[in-house]
């Protein structure tokens, strides 16, 4: 199995402990942030060529799919999203319950009958796409609900994008816009590879791969993990919150 040899070619932990302190020492006496992202794509980098290169004569073209696809990898990767998230709504709380003055002049951000509510019906529809594709797969027939749920995928990104545009704060201004612009910036980040997952098995249905079950099962369950946590987000943000103080 794949990831019974992943600890073969992991580093031990305190290496790249050493090398992340040694980046945050150049930005902060550079005074040039592009270094850590620097750091993060050489180890991105790093990882992918060696694990290519050690795996060469036993991998297939879809080496990273039988990675992915790893239920244990996968449950491991939900489950470090869920904390990940778990730490955004308790900031969320806490700054909703501190009531902080300049949380109430950020209050402006709040509109739950505007682009938030669509952007709802975005995401419930592409799920609705999502399912419909999945019950007509596992029949053996293939239609567009697949292409459908990416498109609405996309919609959500773009007004989403458009929903941060138009915003007159930022992320540093309050405590309240931080929260805001991390959880919802991070989950528009999540509902984007989403995507890149469903254009993958849209790639490989269109080349008769149909052998991939399981990675649509991943891509389709992670699609709808992502219309969960936005759910939440639009339950608190805008809904809870407006109706608190507005």
């Amino acid at each position: 199995m794949l990831y019974t040899h992943l600890n073969l070619w992991i580093l031990p932990i305190f290496i790249w402990f050493l090398f992340f302190l040694l980046f945050n020492y150049l930005c902060y006496f550079f005074s040039a942030f592009w270094i850590f992202w620097v750091f993060i794509i050489f180890v991105i980098i790093f990882y992918m060529l060696y694990f290519t290169h050690s795996y060469s004569d036993t991998l297939t073209e879809f080496w990273f799919i039988q990675f992915f696809c790893n239920s244990q990898f996968f449950i491991y990767f939900v489950v470090s999203e869920v904390f990940f998230f778990f730490g955004i709504f308790w900031s969320l709380f806490w700054v909703i319950f501190s009531y902080d003055s300049c949380f109430i002049l950020s209050l402006s951000l709040i509109n739950p009958f505007g682009l938030a509510l669509f952007n709802t019906f975005l995401l419930l529809t592409s799920s609705t796409f999502g399912v419909l594709f999945h019950l007509n797969y596992l029949n053996f027939k293939y239609d567009q609900n697949l292409l459908l749920c990416i498109i609405f995928g996309i919609f959500f990104i773009v007004n989403q994008y458009i929903e941060f545009r138009i915003c007159f704060y930022t992320i540093s201004d309050f405590s309240f816009c931080s929260v805001f612009f991390l959880g919802t910036g991070f989950h528009g980040f999540h509902v984007l590879v989403g995507v890149i997952f469903l254009l993958l098995n849209l790639i490989y249905f269109s080349l008769n791969r149909f052998y991939l079950l399981f990675f649509l099962n991943c891509s389709l369950l992670y699609w709808h993990f992502v219309d969960i946590i936005w759910l939440f987000l639009f339950s608190i943000i805008y809904c809870i919150v407006f109706n608190l103080y507005l």
